[in-house]
């Protein structure tokens, strides 16, 4: 640990002068420079405070010895070469401060430098360090980001920010997340102690967010849980969102965006969407930030308020998406989700379309979302799921058929298919069905099924929807 006396056989310290008080009452910590009287008044204890002639200017020796004494300082160095009174040489020595003078050609940023770089070189001073900013750290287990960057940098003495990519001149202490990287640590400077802490708090930020995704994990999966429920399922889903955080019983608002390429760009698209969702989300919002998950064949995005949400919300920019209604409670969440997804089926490419817009066809996207109209519609198509090779294609199939009012020729033209074909899977599903496709009341609560069950039914194991075959 080092003292006055030891700092001044160093090259930095060579050039300072000690004009009055002790020179090893204290040891010294750390140097600071002061460029007003009030930054003396808020020096830490041990401290080398490097006095500026700004700070000297209207200030006498006398009172800064005075308050140096009361921060319990290790010394002051005036700007320049100073003279002594008894007065002087009496308080230094009562207020146990060594008063030095600088060489007037001297840069006091050359100073600094200098004495702090011995400092940083002292072992018994640098573990001190690195063990108090680590145990300030362990103190506040648990807290976030900001409040631990902000504890570590006040502990070091240095500033830690977080980057995503580090650049090639900063020093970096990589954050890893279960195993992988997920952002770096950056500081300036050739502090050791910073360098070690910095360790230490990318660890910390890792646990945080490694804790943080877990919860997000357990929150959307409760969530997709609660969409995926029967009427029977319903209250049990919504008591288990419930426990894992999901404002239930809130206002909900749901943003639906269509990503059909999921294999190659859904971990882009996924980033892109959860960045614009937290921005469009207010601080103060009480219920919490939104949720946000793979759905069906697409992304979907929750947002919850306490009160009735009138806010305009819109899906990222250059991405089709669509907005639900805000509705109230765990039948409310599910509800706005299938609006917006219904949404998001009719919005042109890279815009964003609104339930409440959609006119005629928010009747059917309302029908789909009943859990009774889907049973039925279900039970009305399960003898096609005995046609074997066809049968993945045999719902599409009549959908396309009853879009094109019965022709076959724009039928095949929506399937990529021939007439031919299209006759021959029609012949197929009307004796399967042993429907009449002449009647038009027949025609209608099929193509209805056709809509519902395409509109909530994914292909097993996958993100994608039957529609898109």
């Amino acid at each position: 640990m080092h003292h006055v006396s030891d700092l001044l056989r160093t090259p930095a310290g060579r050039r300072l002068t000690l004009v009055a008080g002790p020179w090893d009452a204290r040891p010294v910590e750390s140097v600071v420079l002061v460029d007003e009287m009030r930054e003396l008044e808020s020096a830490s204890r041990g401290a080398i405070a490097i006095m500026s002639r700004h700070a000297m200017h209207g200030a006498g020796v006398l009172e800064a010895l005075t308050v140096a004494g009361r921060r319990e300082v290790a010394a002051i160095v005036l700007p320049g070469p100073s003279g002594t009174s008894p007065d002087i040489v009496s308080l230094a020595r009562r207020a146990k401060v060594a008063l030095l003078a600088g060489a007037s050609d001297q840069p006091l940023s050359e100073t600094v430098l200098g004495l702090s770089a011995v400092l940083r070189a002292d072992p018994s001073l640098l573990l001190r360090r690195t063990r108090e900013a680590i145990d300030g750290l362990g103190a506040i287990e648990g807290a976030g980001e900001d409040d631990i960057l902000r504890a570590a940098s006040g502990a070091i003495g240095v500033r830690y920010g977080v980057a995503d990519v580090a650049g090639p001149s900063a020093n970096s202490a990589v954050i890893r997340v279960d195993g992988r990287p997920d952002g770096y640590v950056c500081w300036d400077g050739q502090d050791p102690a910073a360098a070690i802490v910095a360790g230490v708090v990318a660890t910390t930020l890792g646990r945080v967010r490694a804790s943080a995704r877990a919860a997000e994990r357990a929150r959307e999966l409760a969530v997709l849980t609660l969409l995926r429920a029967n009427a029977k399922e319903l209250r049990p889903a919504a008591r288990r969102a419930r426990h894992e955080g999901v404002p239930v019983e809130g206002w909900h608002t749901a943003v639906f965006v269509h990503d059909p390429v999921v294999s190659q760009a859904g971990d882009v698209v996924l980033r892109q969407v959860r960045t614009a969702a937290a921005a469009a989300t207010p601080r103060d919002d009480l219920a919490g930030p939104p949720v946000v998950t793979r759905w069906q064949d697409g992304i979907l995005v929750v947002f919850t308020a306490d009160e009735r949400d009138v806010r305009a919300h819109a899906g990222p920019p250059r991405l089709t998406a669509g907005v639900g209604t805000c509705q109230p409670g765990p039948e409310g969440l599910r509800r706005t989700a299938a609006q917006a997804r219904a949404a998001a089926r009719r919005a042109a490419p890279g815009e964003t379309a609104r339930f409440d817009d959609l006119g005629v066809y928010a009747i059917l996207a309302e029908l789909g979302g009943s859990d009774s109209a889907l049973v039925a519609a279900r039970d009305m198509l399960a003898p096609l799921d005995g046609l074997g090779a066809l049968a993945a294609h045999a719902v599409p199939t009549l959908k396309a058929y009853l879009d094109s009012w019965g022709s076959r020729t724009r039928a095949a033209e929506l399937l990529n298919l021939h007439p031919n074909a299209v006759a021959h899977r029609i012949r197929r599903i009307t004796e399967a069905l042993g429907a009449d496709l002449s009647d038009a009341q027949t025609r209608f609560a099929l193509h209805v099924a056709c809509h519902v069950v395409l509109d909530r039914e994914c292909l097993p194991g996958t993100t994608e929807a039957v529609s898109s075959l």
